[in-house]
């Protein structure tokens, strides 16, 4: 139930766009997006919703060969903990990024990676994965979870400033965007693309010592902003602030993910040999289509999950690939129940800051080479754990977390120049 102007649908403007052209529902889009699949899905007789349930690991139709295909997957039901096997003819992973890596991300707590991981286990090939988009205007107010302040704010006009700009605009003008510090950065000032005003943020934040820098609305129109974005309204109000009178703190946030696995122009998982790996697709963020590059405009990301769910869907459909059931079933003997939790919190822990620390959106390579050497002690911590337990969420999640850390870091190590969404201030 996209926004209308009359007949016509209703278009926003957001970073790095020249002209209205996204699509939106007020400033719940992505809402509403799944409200419609989820009712859809939910009332439709050929389809299977397995709800609690999380993917583990793709079977192979033959082990250690992908050119053969996929046959299959195991899952944790998360109900009784216990592996169940689901074969298919085919498998589509849609699963997703893994802005957790970053701790402070805009993305929900399943973000974990998984998608990328088990296909990267199966011989699938993931490319670009150095490309991390960060949002630069996240919600920024201490122990409270990231909250995406939308850029079609600053396409309707809201400004981003530092304290001295803010300050002087209030002294001296009336139109913030000449004071806004993004313009030492692009002539688009605050509506520049993402990695641009992202990187600026960081910059003024780091230079100044403060924790966040200011979105500032008041100077537009109060009710038409409440109309507009009443989502980010509502949740301002909850924080004592007001949309439109009040400056908004807000920091960049790990965000989307451009990489991913590769994929074909059908969808189809490339393996690193350069063959599609039958029976396996990946559309969404978790593949690497090469539609967005290196540096993904805003609304792009629906755009490439339309056009990629249609050609997957008519490619399995066209193929009609049958495989033999008998894929085996998940093994757990020998296995111990996971008794302490405590030692993967603190593998996380040391994850999360090493990416945010080392990995994050001004890189160089000392940091990039401490990332490495971290990330591949956590392998082999978790690979111990892994290889002893039966899994949980918590071990699963963790797992798959540190396998895309480190194609993450070895992308970013192996890339020589400056390119989209990959800055090292080392090849400056």
């Amino acid at each position: 139930r996209f926004q209308k102007d009359g007949k016509s649908f209703h278009m926003v403007k957001e970073g790095g766009h020249s002209d209205r052209r996204i699509l939106h529902a007020k400033d719940a889009t992505g809402k509403e997006i799944e409200r419609a699949l989820s009712e859809k899905a939910s009332n439709h007789e050929l389809i299977t919703l397995m709800p609690n349930t999380l993917a583990v690991d793709l079977i192979q139709t033959v082990h250690g060969q992908p050119e053969k295909g996929i046959s299959g997957m195991w899952c944790l039901n998360l109900e009784n903990n216990r592996m169940i096997t689901v074969e298919a003819d085919a498998i589509i992973l849609a699963t997703g990024g893994a802005g957790q890596l970053w701790g402070r991300t805009t993305n929900p707590s399943v973000a974990t990676g998984d998608g990328m991981a088990m296909a990267k286990r199966a011989g699938a090939k993931c490319r670009d994965m150095a490309f991390i988009q960060f949002h630069p205007t996240a919600l920024a107010l201490e122990g409270d979870r990231p909250f995406l302040i939308t850029e079609a704010l600053r396409g309707e006009g809201a400004v981003l400033l530092c304290d001295e700009g803010l300050r002087k605009y209030r002294n001296e003008g009336s139109n913030p965007d000449e004071f806004s510090f993004t313009l030492a950065h692009s002539s688009k000032g605050s509506l520049a693309t993402r990695d641009i005003v992202a990187r600026a943020c960081d910059q003024e934040m780091k230079e100044s010592g403060c924790q966040h820098v200011w979105l500032v609305t008041e100077h537009l129109d109060f009710e038409e902003l409440k109309e507009a974005f009443p989502n980010i309204s509502n949740r301002l109000q909850r924080n004592g602030l007001r949309l439109g009178p009040d400056p908004i703190p807000v920091a960049p946030a790990a965000h989307y993910m451009v990489g991913g696995i590769s994929v074909d122009l059908e969808g189809k998982a490339l393996s690193k040999s350069g063959n599609t790996i039958p029976g396996l697709y990946a559309i969404g963020e978790v593949a690497c289509t090469g539609m967005h590059g290196g540096n993904r405009l805003a609304s792009n990301s629906l755009l490439e999950a339309v056009v990629f769910a249609q050609r997957a869907s008519s490619s399995i459909i066209a193929e009609q690939r049958n495989c033999p059931r008998n894929s085996p079933d998940w093994r757990a003997e020998g296995l111990g129940d996971l008794v302490e939790h405590l030692p993967l919190v603190n593998d996380l822990e040391m994850l999360r800051s090493t990416m945010i620390d080392e990995v994050g959106l001004v890189r160089r390579n000392s940091r990039l080479n401490r990332a490495a050497r971290r990330i591949e002690l956590l392998e082999k911590e978790v690979d111990l754990i892994w290889r002893n337990s039966i899994p949980t969420r918590e071990l699963v999640e963790l797992r798959n977390m540190v396998d895309v850390a480190s194609l993450v870091t070895e992308d970013a190590r192996q890339r020589n120049m400056n390119v989209g969404l990959h800055f090292n201030a080392d090849l400056e």
